[in-house]
């Protein structure tokens, strides 16, 4: 219950922010999209060891689905292969994997302050039916 609590009222601050102060969301999403660290010089440290755990992890999955054949699976040691072999052999392919998987294609907070309006009624409806839910529930 304290959960459900919790999400009508966040809910409800974040639909009124959008109605009445989308210059303070704009500016929280300034400070929330600021990157903590930087994988990608760690990870070339140590390219070579996690080359050779990916391809470990990768004949591990596909032992594995040998005996049960799924599709996850064989997804998943393909992924892990491919990766451990561009890990191992193309590092200069990983680097330019991350600078184009890193380029902005789609500016979310452009779209959310566009319809701003919208999701703050969205999210203040949401609320409130949260809040009869609980309200509901107690009785």
């Amino acid at each position: 219950m304290d959960f459900l609590w919790f999400c009508a009222f966040v809910s409800l601050v974040f639909g009124l922010l959008f109605l009445a102060s989308p210059d303070l969301l704009g500016a929280l999403g300034t400070v929330f999209n600021a990157a903590l660290f930087v994988l990608n010089g760690q990870t070339m440290r140590f390219r070579f060891w996690i080359g050779v755990i990916l391809l470990a992890i990768a004949a591990w999955v596909f032992y594995t689905g040998l005996q049960m054949p799924v599709w996850y699976l064989t997804a998943t040691w393909l992924v892990a292969l491919a990766f451990g072999l561009l890990y191992l052999f193309l590092p200069g392919w990983l680097s330019w994997l991350s600078k184009a998987s890193n380029a902005m294609l789609l500016s979310t907070d452009e779209l959310a302050i566009g319809w701003r309006r919208v999701i703050g009624v969205v999210l203040i409806v949401a609320s409130i039916y949260m809040f009869y839910g609980i309200f509901v529930s107690m009785r």
